[in-house]
């Protein structure tokens, strides 16, 4: 273990608890940053935790209970004072350490030299290990990308990218939605009432436009949505009018999605729509009937009961032997496992879904399908605080609309600014800015609850936004650029911390592999997020009233080592949420 990380200094009390003659798992120590420096840079409770078993034990013996602070102080005495300038008991039981200064300019360095080995180093053994297949994003083919599609696609894509900053193997995958009753509807439309010369001119629109007839129809002729559910058995059952046409629609929707896709910087590794595992539905079928899993159901459907008797069965093949979404995604689960083998499978899909996926999960262990821990990841929904771009029937929010939106508004706020630029330097950093303020908007947020979109606090160089973040990292850069020098010229510097906003800016770089951890074990890139936030802060504070150019050499040289190391991490977290970096603002 490399002394330059927080892992050493829990390594260490680790020693000086064994050598107190106590017995504590690397992994129960928590070592927290205190609130006020005045308190330590960092305090553990470990000494009334050990206190608090040793009293379990000795009740049972009869014998007195253990006292906490006399714990603390014990191990106290063990700790290494090289390591520490100052230690002491704190409260009930609490160790308050300070650390010395020469540890943390390891870090710094660390930090500035290789920030992808300090991260490695700090991480717990195993975690950084391991295959995950993700699903994210998953659009309808035939329909344009909503705002809807934003929450996954975001969400998603900073999961993938986190689980590959801390060393797992990760495949993403977009399983599109190019299969399900919906397109009966449609090519039932399309023959109904469509011109496919006309179709052609403008794909998209025109086939939302019949989507949308057929169900206006079907709200006064009952007897549509039966003409479209076997319009689609025709289909599945190899129409080949039917697959001609669906063909020419698939066509048409990836050549719609795919610059959305480029304008967000999202890409995958595979894209296999539903209709990818058409033909490997019949086996899980037939290999579910053979086993017992999969038995019959009212009126001939197929069906796997539920161990609750409360809850439904997962219906696997309807009466007429057309198959549903929960046939497709075992056929789904299947194939990752034999592709990928993974040891992780993530769906990133929208609340509502959660008792579909509850029901998948059962049928997939029912099976035995893998060994893999399947995962729904689920989100709110998305609200417009002002009501802009509202909802109305028959009509979506579409992605493009909303980004061309966040670009124009961010260009009014560049020129309110006055930001010198020219006008390609303009173009630019309103896109920048405008795609980065959408996703940092949805990222930031705790997406267990609904996802507010609030343009005026989004588009703001004050609070916790994309354009404040942006601002601050381009403000850092712009140091080194004064100077004539690179950030990583500055690993040879030696850090100095003569403040507390040194000291506390320092702590913050520290904390990065620990939010990095948080957000991938509890799947929420809003941990990462924040942590920025906390961080830009922080910053700013340092550099407005600590002077870094102009202070005398050995300061100077230790700020300028501070601030590269700053904007190492910020740049790391910036490509973890996949937000661009302008140069300059």
């Amino acid at each position: 273990m490399r002394n330059n990380n927080l892992s050493y200094v829990k390594e260490v009390m680790i020693k000086a608890i064994k050598e107190a003659g106590f017995q504590v798992d690397l992994a129960d120590l928590k070592l927290e940053r205190t609130k006020q420096l005045a308190h330590g840079h960092f305090a553990t409770n470990v000494a009334m935790m050990i206190a608090g078993l040793a009293s379990v034990a000795s009740a049972k013996e009869g014998k007195a209970k253990q006292n906490p602070r006399a714990v603390a102080e014990a191990i106290l005495k063990k700790l290494d004072p090289k390591l520490f300038t100052k230690m002491e008991v704190a409260g009930p039981g609490f160790i308050n350490v300070w650390i010395e200064q020469n540890f943390y300019s390891k870090v710094a360095v660390s930090i500035v030299e290789s920030i992808d080995k300090m991260v490695q180093e700090v991480l717990p053994v195993g975690f950084a290990k391991g295959t995950m297949v993700i699903d994210y994003s998953h659009p309808n083919i035939a329909k344009p990308m909503g705002v809807h599609h934003l929450l996954s696609t975001i969400l998603g894509d900073s999961i993938k990218k986190t689980y590959r900053k801390v060393g797992w193997t990760v495949v993403a995958d977009n399983f599109i939605g190019d299969m399900g009753t919906q397109f009966g509807k449609l090519i039932h439309a399309i023959k109904k009432w469509g011109n496919m010369a006309e179709i052609e001119k403008d794909p998209i629109p025109n086939l939302l436009k019949l989507y949308v007839q057929f169900h206006f129809e079907a709200d006064k002729d009952v007897e549509l949505d039966d003409e479209a559910r076997a319009e689609y058995k025709k289909f599945e059952d190899g129409d080949s009018e039917s697959r001609r046409m669906w063909e020419k629609i698939v066509e048409w929707s990836k050549l719609e999605i795919q610059p959305i896709y480029d304008r967000l910087g999202v890409e995958f590794d595979q894209m296999n729509g539903e209709s990818f595992y058409e033909d490997k539905m019949r086996p899980i079928l037939d290999e579910g009937r053979k086993s017992g899993v999969i038995v019959d159901g009212k009126d001939g459907a197929w069906i796997v009961p539920s161990d609750n008797p409360d809850e439904p069965p997962a219906v696997m093949r309807k009466a007429d032997g057309a198959t549903l979404y929960v046939t497709r995604d075992l056929a789904r689960i299947k194939y990752w496992e034999k592709m990928w083998k993974p040891d992780l499978m993530v769906n990133v899909v929208d609340v509502a879904q959660e008792f579909h996926f509850k029901k998948l999960f059962e049928v997939a262990e029912k099976m035995k399908m893998t060994k893999a821990k399947n995962v729904h990841v689920p989100f709110g929904r998305m609200q417009f605080k002002d009501g802009s771009m509202s909802t109305r029937k028959g009509n979506i929010i579409m992605l493009s609309q909303l980004l061309d939106e966040a670009e124009v508004r961010a260009r009014k706020l560049i020129e309110d600014k006055n930001v010198e630029l020219d006008e390609a330097g303009k173009a630019e950093l309103s896109r920048v800015m405008g795609i980065g303020s959408v996703k940092y908007s949805v990222l930031h947020q705790n997406r267990t609850s609904n996802i507010t979109f609030d343009w005026d606090k989004m588009l703001s160089f004050e609070g916790n936004s994309a354009p404040y973040l942006m601002y601050t990292l381009a403000r850092a850069k712009s140091i080194f650029r004064k100077a004539a020098l690179k950030p990583d010229e500055c690993a040879d510097f030696d850090l100095v911390l003569s403040d507390d906003k040194e000291t506390k800016l320092m702590l913050d770089l520290m904390a990065y592999p620990e939010s990095l951890e948080r957000a991938a074990r509890d799947f929420k890139p809003s941990h990462l997020a924040n942590y920025l936030y906390e961080l830009a802060q922080d910053f700013n504070a340092f550099y407005n009233d600590l002077p870094i150019l102009q202070a005398e050499r050995e300061l100077r040289d230790s700020r300028l080592l501070l601030t590269s190391a700053t904007v190492k991490v910020m740049e790391e977290v910036f490509g973890l949420l996949g937000l661009e970096v302008p140069e300059k603002m």
